[in-house]
């Protein structure tokens, strides 16, 4: 890992923005990072992979230190690996278009990544929910019961994590560690995967509650199942080319989907044949009651995020191993219609 001394105390700063027809939250994106505190950001890099629906024309418009770059390999992965390749900044920060920023995002990462010496720094996945069901999903995406020991979806103050939401890092550590995989990972698998390969090397990925932001989550049943049955696959892809799990929460979803299935050939008597998805019900509808308490979440939703979440994510990864077992490919960017 690169050895952080040797740059200037006050870093130039890159912005690399990825985009896929984000209209609808793009705005307020930019208006975030556009109201950073940090002087030394130098550039906003929106890398667009072909947007249909005004995203380019809002960028287009915009000017000054925004500049919109084409992504024609569309995936997330490679917009960010053609943003490395363009920035000039010492420092690379991945941002989102669902996402707001603190006017102190910018340079919160910049401090921390100087501060602490690891190689990857961000800040803790903060949902705001818009609708109904929104609400109910920032409440579920929060709850260990929901998503497990993923620290970076709740945690506070200052510690190493397998993972953060987006990320900062020096340039040149992206650079050594061989940027973004665009051509092995079922698409979305593309952060997880290189903070495994940035451990791996020896490297730190920091978790700082400081560094703030706040995530707009899927809003309908439909947008979040494919969500996190894709979460399921990227897990499983991740799997078919490091030959390990980059940490093994996403086996407690294929475990319960697993034991679903078998049940009925394997128990005795009859009533114990339902026991893995009745079990679960009674723990999701406990855990429904207590975060429904949060005003504005009703227990009926947060039972059915619990259900898609878990069985989803549980479906997905199956799904992905049986692609190992056949010799399929994952998909690397979405396909149309699902």
């Amino acid at each position: 890992m690169i050895d952080d001394s040797s740059y200037p105390e006050n870093p130039t700063i890159s912005v690399v923005l990825p985009t896929l027809n984000e209209r609808g939250y793009l705005r307020d994106c930019l208006d975030s990072l556009l109201k950073q505190d940090s002087r030394e950001i130098i550039e906003i890099l929106v890398v667009d992979g072909g947007s249909s629906d005004g995203t380019r024309e809002v960028v287009e418009a915009q000017g000054g230190v925004v500049r919109l770059i084409d992504n024609p390999r569309v995936t997330a992965a490679a917009a960010m690996n053609i943003g490395i390749a363009e920035a000039v900044g010492d420092v690379i920060c991945r941002a989102d278009a669902h996402t707001i920023y603190s006017p102190d995002y910018v340079r919160r990462c910049v401090d921390v990544l100087r501060e602490s010496g690891a190689e990857n720094v961000g800040g803790p996945m903060v949902p705001v929910g818009t609708t109904n069901f929104g609400r109910a999903v920032s409440a579920v995406t929060t709850s260990p019961f929901g998503v497990g020991p993923g620290k970076f979806h709740y945690a506070t103050g200052r510690m190493d994590v397998e993972t953060v939401y987006l990320g900062c890092w020096w340039r040149q550590t992206l650079i050594d560690v061989g940027g973004y995989d665009e051509d092995n990972l079922q698409w979305a698998a593309e952060d997880q995967e290189l903070n495994f390969r940035i451990r791996r090397a020896g490297g730190r990925v920091l978790l700082d509650s400081s560094i703030r932001s706040w995530y707009f989550p899927r809003d309908t049943p439909a947008g979040l199942l494919k969500q996190y049955r894709n979460y399921g696959l990227a897990k499983a892809s991740t799997l078919a080319k490091h030959r390990t799990l980059p940490y093994w929460r996403p086996i407690a979803p294929g475990l319960l989907l697993g034991a679903t299935a078998a049940a009925p050939f394997v128990l005795r008597p009859w009533w114990m044949k339902l026991a893995p998805p009745f079990v679960w019900l009674a723990a999701a509808s406990a855990v429904s009651a207590r975060l429904a308490r949060d005003p504005g979440v009703a227990p009926h939703r947060v039972l059915a995020v619990l259900g898609i979440c878990h069985w989803g994510y549980g479906a997905g990864l199956w799904s992905g191993l049986f692609r190992i077992a056949t010799g399929r490919p994952f998909d690397q960017r979405p396909r149309k219609g699902r």
